[in-house]
């Protein structure tokens, strides 16, 4: 601990020899007794690492005055420096709003960019950005007194948030919640679900579609038979239409959508952790307005992954259309929208580069 000190004690005082010499703003001099200050941006320090899985970890965060209080479900975009370069993707926080420390979960997906870099890298004192609180994937005021929630992988994290926030609001319905997993070791936050189903008001079952079910979990692949074999087309077409939440990999949701769509009665709440792609567009031939130069862009790449292809590198975030840190403006050029398909004639209009696609050729501010 004493060694610890003495490095934080020399560590301030190279700062500060540094800004002696260097011209510095009033901002600049608060940040080196703390580097989360800033009048611009909201920063946070890791308080600590909760290892989850191999996998997964719980970065325990804490941010600086910027920061407002979030609504459970939804996410932030979280920025972190790798090499030299800051790289940003979004995260749904899985802690709720009245939680004393705010939480983000993270699985490595093997890329090696910034889920990677927080499992693998990150430690306790490490700095990192985060955006305003976002997202509608959260419960509706007031809060309904039952509720069917429905979660596979990393989409346990944002449907944890909202099943904290509920059971700590004093409520006296019923949650009904079935999270699919393909064995327990992939499994996140396993300490904290085994706490929130102590509570009477949560009816939560662990489905597995790998390891044998233990005593309470069960087996299964999420699909309409297994759902309505489990009674839960019942739970959602009484009388009371209890709304349903979902969030989970596209294919995870396409079912759950598909299933709701034929049997579900109260109103349907969703977040896709992966962009739906309705078709990419025909290609064509990308003009890079401020490098110079021009590239290929093919039939179904996104205009980000062509750009990089062709060696740029334009900033972006989510790559899922959601944090719009890709925003571009096209000088002019045909696109088509990879979320809905749509294909329209730009002239002089920012797009998103992650979910817009070439039909045609295009001039880029790049």
């Amino acid at each position: 601990m004493q060694s610890q000190v003495s490095s934080q004690r020399d560590g301030l005082m190279r700062r500060l020899g540094r800004a002696l010499t260097t011209p510095f703003d009033p901002e600049d001099y608060l940040a080196l007794f703390d580097a989360r200050h800033s009048a611009r941006e909201i920063r946070a320090r890791v308080v600590r690492v909760r290892r989850e899985t191999d996998r997964a970890v719980t970065l325990e965060l804490a941010p600086n005055r910027l920061w407002k209080p979030h609504r459970a479900g939804q996410y932030v975009m979280l920025g972190v420096d790798i090499d030299g370069v800051r790289q940003q993707r979004c995260f749904s926080l899985s802690s709720a709003p009245h939680d004393p420390v705010l939480t983000v979960t993270v699985k490595a997906n093997g890329g090696g960019g910034v889920s990677d870099h927080l499992v693998h890298r990150c430690r306790a004192g490490d700095l990192l950005t985060l955006s305003p609180a976002a997202g509608d994937f959260v419960l509706p005021d007031p809060a309904p007194e039952r509720i069917l929630l429905l979660s596979a992988g990393s989409g346990l994290t944002p449907v944890h948030s909202i099943v904290k926030s509920w059971l700590s609001s004093g409520q006296t319905g019923r949650l009904v919640w079935r999270h699919f997993e393909r064995n327990y070791s992939s499994l996140l936050l396993g300490e904290s679900l085994r706490e929130l189903a102590l509570d009477e008001r949560l009816d939560f079952r662990l489905v597995l579609s790998a390891d044998a079910p233990r005593d309470g979990d069960l087996a299964g692949r999420l699909d309409e038979q297994w759902l309505t074999k489990n009674g839960l087309t019942g739970s959602v077409g009484d009388a009371s239409r209890p709304p349903v939440f979902a969030c989970g990999p596209q294919g995870f949701l396409d079912t759950v959508i598909d299933w709701h769509r034929r049997h579900g009665a109260g109103p349907l709440f969703h977040e896709r952790f992966q962009t739906l792609s309705a078709g990419g567009g025909e290609g064509g031939l990308m003009r890079f307005a401020r490098s110079g130069g021009e590239a290929p862009a093919e039939a179904g790449q996104s205009l980000l992954e062509a750009a990089e292809a062709a060696g740029l590198s334009p900033r972006h975030g989510c790559r899922m259309g959601i944090c719009h840190t890709c925003k571009c403006r096209v000088a002019r050029g045909r696109v088509r929208d990879l979320q809905n398909g749509e294909s329209r004639d730009v002239v002089g209009q920012e797009i998103r580069l992650c979910v817009h696609g070439a039909d045609g050729d295009v001039e880029l501010d790049l």
